[in-house]
């Protein structure tokens, strides 16, 4: 089965059926952007505890430990976010290129094209869900205390 290059009379109608996921592209990288920065957060944090006590205080004190012991699990869980996420975009990538292949040669890619489609979503599920549980874990860990005054009581 040979492919031929098909000649298409409507090249508009073509880059706006492959401009549309290019939006999705955007989207990704707003939420990107958002876990890397929460992501440095972390980091800057966890560096922060380490370089303000000595290795014997960090063992000693079981509050710094358990801060610790979150901030290494929203650093894993935003990990994976990024990874998630890029892999989508990198996924809808291939699935634009595969839109302009469909229309410039004469072989259907329809179920390849809907399948990478799928793909980028479940990236994208994932992504947020993995976000949602470092979003989680921070505020579970975050701990407010109000304390009364005497005017209140």
């Amino acid at each position: 089965m040979a492919i031929e290059l098909v000649q298409t009379d409507n090249v508009v109608e073509l880059i706006q059926l492959a401009l549309a996921p290019v939006f999705l592209i955007v989207g990704i990288g707003q939420i990107l952007n958002a876990v890397t920065g929460r992501l440095a957060r972390i980091i800057d944090r966890a560096r922060h505890i380490d370089q303000k006590l000595t290795a014997k205080e960090l063992t000693a004190n079981k509050t710094v430990r358990r801060e610790l012991s979150s901030l290494k699990r929203r650093m894993s869980f935003a990990n994976w976010s990024i990874t998630f996420l890029t892999g989508a975009a990198v996924i809808i990538c291939l699935d634009v290129v595969l839109l302009l292949l469909n229309g410039l040669i004469d072989y259907d890619l329809r179920s390849e094209i809907i399948i990478l489609f799928m793909l980028t979503m479940f990236g994208i599920t994932g992504g947020l869900l993995s976000f949602f549980c470092e979003v989680s874990v921070a505020t579970a860990t975050l701990k407010i205390e109000t304390y009364e005054s005497e005017d209140d009581k």
